[in-house]
């Protein structure tokens, strides 16, 4: 019998194939290459580059991510930040106040300098602007005491935030926008390698931004994105030689390169791994009562879910903490140190609905307390960059169903599907968290109290809605403690405590990061040997991708 796994393989094969028979060499490999690049299967472009906003990079098919630089870039092999447009930093006052020091070689795209002011206005713009302060910072305000110096004040002690990831913006031309929460900036200034040449739905054409700090850099003179609906479109055109670069899910790389190993290059790997979470909806009964998330938790099996539902390649989590054992281990509350998923518990499952006043009924599904069947809905894109989760949802409908509950799924464009997840306009859902150097980080999108809104009302953390008095208090001591230090030990226990006894989210699985590209006509990708960054197009990491790139010369 042939299972799910081979028959999409199966699928993947023939539109390999049909690439092959189209085009085997690559008869534009020169200097002056255009690099195309797939950055997900997201469907058609939207002309939005406002860097401050969480969705514009997506729906520019993470385009923004070459235009626009943060101040420090992140080092996902190593876990650590790196010196980018901030050279060093310093933090003052308790905590309460950072002072950065910019490079002095940086200018934007349109020649001005990047200064102090500007890094200054951009924080600036995220404390009057609550719809731009999706992390959430405590911001009393920001000065700058030097052209190439900014000074960010809190209003309590903020070591654990990530401000690095801020993108500034350049005053000059921002300062003139009346409501930047709706702007969509199409045509961006940034300082980055590469700078807007066109636009359409299906296509975004990039040039080598002449003033870009890196001297020398990128030696790509022009890079294009390309949309597509699918994985499997994405692959077929990289065998065919109609993109360079992808990020895909759900593939077997190794079979994709062995039809065409001397073009086609892979690499898979979860640096600090993002977790995907199935997200409940607590504004909805009765997913807002407990014991129904942790007899949902309890039915799950994630190691079958896992090699059957993504091919083995998402691991399972293993800790119900939410955080990898192994690079993680060292801020596991002693508690749960040694606490790990089992196999699937659907007997334990229906003790604990039974328990909660749960009846069963006569066709296998559990009725509520208040006699509504235990029936909800799964909403799901139809492609995500982080798993194929349609495919990792059927496995989970069977194993729930084998513990009374019935799931049923319905898909939709990613887009939507974004859009849905922000208003809280769903039963359930699953989505991918964290995946940063800091734990502060995904902790804070799971447990903010500051973001917490009403269904209807848009939303960057806390998706799911989860209200508890306790959360707020322990992301503040957890985001005002010195790393290593007691109250970040004594907020780490409470916020796993909350993770293990209150389940306000399911942990199912890493993200995988397989990036793939042809090596015909640019070199110079991330490997296992030269891990210097992630290797997927959709990654705040892939503008460092693409100032390595070299063109591959014709003989």
């Amino acid at each position: 019998m042939i299972n799910a796994v081979q028959r999409i393989a199966a699928v993947v094969g023939v539109l390999l194939l049909l690439g092959a028979c189209t085009a085997k060499t690559n008869p534009d490999a020169n200097p002056g290459v255009t690099v195309k690049v797939a950055g997900a299967a997201s469907g058609p472009f939207v002309r939005g580059y406002n860097p401050l906003l969480l969705g514009a990079a997506n729906g520019a098919g993470y385009s923004t991510q070459s235009i626009y630089e943060p101040l420090l870039q992140e080092d996902f092999a190593k876990g650590v930040t790196r010196p980018w447009l901030a050279e060093s930093f310093r933090w003052g006052d308790g905590g309460k106040s950072l002072t950065v020091e910019l490079r002095k070689d940086v200018t934007w795209s349109d020649g001005q300098p990047l200064t102090g002011e500007d890094v200054a206005f951009t924080f600036e713009l995220l404390r009057k602007f609550p719809g731009l302060n999706t992390n959430g910072y405590p911001l009393a305000g920001a000065e700058a005491p030097g052209p190439n110096t900014a000074q960010i004040r809190f209003t309590e002690p903020s070591y654990q935030l990530m401000w690095w990831r801020t993108t500034p913006v350049p005053k000059h031309l921002w300062k003139e926008v009346k409501d930047p929460v709706t702007y969509a900036n199409k045509n961006p200034v940034g300082t980055g390698p590469y700078r807007l040449k066109s636009f359409t739905s299906q296509v975004i054409t990039l040039e080598k931004n002449p003033g870009y700090w890196q001297k020398g850099l990128p030696a790509v003179k022009t890079v294009r994105y390309i949309a597509f609906d699918s994985s499997s479109s994405m692959i077929a055109a990289l065998q065919a030689g109609e993109v360079d670069w992808i990020g895909a899910t759900g593939v077997d790389a190794a079979a994709v390169a062995k039809l065409d190993p001397k073009s086609i290059g892979y690499w898979n790997t979860k640096p600090n791994p993002a977790v995907v979470m199935v997200i409940p909806n607590h504004s909805v009964y009765p997913l807002n009562l407990p014991e129904v998330r942790q007899a949902m938790s309890l039915a799950l099996d994630r190691t079958v879910i896992s090699k059957i539902g993504t091919g083995g390649q998402n691991a399972p989590v293993e800790s119900p903490t939410g955080l990898d054992v192994e690079s993680r281990a060292d801020l596991l509350a002693p508690a749960y140190a040694d606490l790990r998923y089992g196999s699937a518990d659907p007997a334990g499952a229906k003790r604990l609905l039974t328990g909660a006043g749960f009846t069963m009924g006569p066709d296998g599904v559990f009725r509520t307390p208040k006699g509504a069947k235990l029936s909800l809905t799964m909403l799901l894109p139809t492609n995500n960059p982080f798993g194929d989760f349609v495919r990792a949802s059927k496995v989970m409908v069977k194993q729930w169903a084998a513990a009374g509950i019935e799931v049923k799924v319905k898909t939709e464009q990613q887009s939507a599907w974004r859009e849905d997840t922000e208003l809280g306009t769903f039963d359930l859902t699953m989505r991918p968290n964290g995946g940063t150097p800091a734990v502060y980080d995904f902790f804070n999108r799971i447990f903010s109290q500051e973001l917490l809104v009403e269904p209807g009302k848009r939303t960057q953390r806390n998706y799911e809605r989860y209200k508890n008095p306790e959360a707020g208090p322990l992301l503040k001591l957890y985001a005002s403690s010195a790393a290593r230090s007691a109250g970040e030990r004594e907020a780490l226990a409470g916020l796993q405590k909350l993770m293990v006894e209150d389940v306000p989210v399911i942990p199912l699985m890493f993200t995988a990061g397989l990036g793939l590209w042809r090596t015909d006509r640019v070199t110079g990708f991330p490997s296992e040997s030269n891990p210097y960054a992630v290797p997927l197009p959709n990654s705040v990491n892939s503008e460092i991708v693409l100032t390595k790139l070299r063109p591959v010369r014709s003989p």
